[in-house]
């Protein structure tokens, strides 16, 4: 597989940062963290002809493990390498109705850092390696504390499930298909984030894609953030815009606001790919209790509206309920939710999909 020279001349930088970086942080106080996390979740699907149920893993924040090892440098810099992988099980992003079986096949594509970072006060960081581009999260501003069962990215929750025609066989049309954030991704790249002005950070990104056979695009990201506590109200506000290659432009955004004392809170994202007409919104609003001495317990409910996805002319619409369940001395959440999902184009009508799912995360 060929690669950019761009990404050509960067990688021996990486590699000779891996090795020096140690020598030169040896003297500090260097820290060292594992950490994990489990997820996985009964689900029961209906495409209108068929139903199954299955225990997977959770593809809205997969079953992962991870390592930082960081050190302080001379006048509050500091320096992190930054490990973290999926497992590799078949998640729910990618069963079908026909194949629900969670199977275990490390691949490459698992990896999703491998990274060195250099953080200074005064000049930001820079990040080398697969990581985080730097509109990856843009689409996805949430305080609810039920994204780990429902966000913009609604692929992740049954994307492999295909819609079927009025009692006919699959349509070769999944809810990947059907439904996007355009959210940016984990890419090799070399990435760039500003200091916090103000609340505001900006972030530049140019990569390519290195850990799938036959895929050698080249990615260009570029972020706003503004996060920001005006007294009782948090803001979260994130615009990005990516190029891929030559040939594809999409733009991007997210706003979510919590209102402390009341737990009260919402969310807006919103895309759009310039080369063509497909774009999205997603709507969610949601309460945050503290109703049990075990942990906050969330409740939220979302609606998400695409146009031409797959297809041109279509349309895209979902709706979900979510509660999620905290258990902060055991670093669980136990989660609930039900979504329906419709795709609608004019040749032919299909079944909605119906998704229920009860299960947990815990984290290590």
């Amino acid at each position: 597989m060929s690669h950019s020279p761009f990404l050509r001349t960067i990688a021996p930088v990486v590699g000779g940062l891996a090795i020096a970086a140690p020598q030169v942080a040896s003297a500090q106080d260097a820290t060292f963290k594992f950490y994990g996390q489990l997820n996985f979740g009964l689900f029961s699907v209906d495409d209108g002809t068929q139903s199954e149920s299955f225990i997977t893993d959770n593809d809205n924040s997969n079953t992962r493990f991870g390592a930082i090892w960081e050190s302080p440098l001379a006048n509050g810099a500091k320096l992190k390498f930054h490990f973290e992988t999926a497992v590799g099980l078949n998640g729910s992003g990618s069963v079908s109705i026909d194949d629900t079986d969670l199977e275990f096949d490390w691949r490459r594509t698992e990896l999703r850092k491998v990274e060195v970072v250099y953080t200074t006060p005064t000049i930001g960081a820079f990040s080398f390696g697969q990581g985080s581009t730097a509109t990856d999260g843009f689409a996805e501003a949430d305080f609810s504390g039920t994204s780990v069962i429902a966000y913009s990215a609604l692929g992740d929750l049954a994307g492999g499930i295909d819609f079927r025609p009025l009692g006919g066989v699959a349509s070769g049309i999944d809810v990947g298909d059907a439904f996007s954030n355009f959210d940016g991704a984990r890419r090799f790249r070399v990435r760039y984030d500003t200091p916090d002005f103000n609340g505001f950070s900006v972030s530049a990104s140019a990569g390519e894609e290195v850990l799938r056979e036959g895929d050698d695009r080249e990615f260009y990201d570029l972020g706003l953030k503004y996060a920001r506590d005006y007294g009782d109200i948090k803001v979260d506000g994130r615009l990005g815009y990516s190029w891929i290659d030559s040939d594809e432009e999409v733009a991007f955004g997210s706003l979510a606001v919590l209102h402390e004392p009341s737990g009260l809170n919402a969310a807006v994202s919103t895309g759009r790919q310039q080369e063509g007409d497909d774009d999205y919104v997603y709507v969610k609003l949601g309460y945050i209790q503290n109703w049990f001495t075990v942990g906050s317990t969330a409740l939220s409910v979302d609606v998400y509206e695409g146009n031409d996805f797959a297809i041109t002319g279509s349309e895209s619409s979902s709706v979900g309920l979510g509660v999620v369940q905290r258990f902060d001395d055991q670093n669980l959440e136990v989660y609930a939710t039900y979504r329906t999902l419709e795709f609608t184009e004019a040749s032919t009508p299909v079944e909605d999909i119906d998704v229920m799912v009860i299960g947990a995360r815990w984290k290590f």
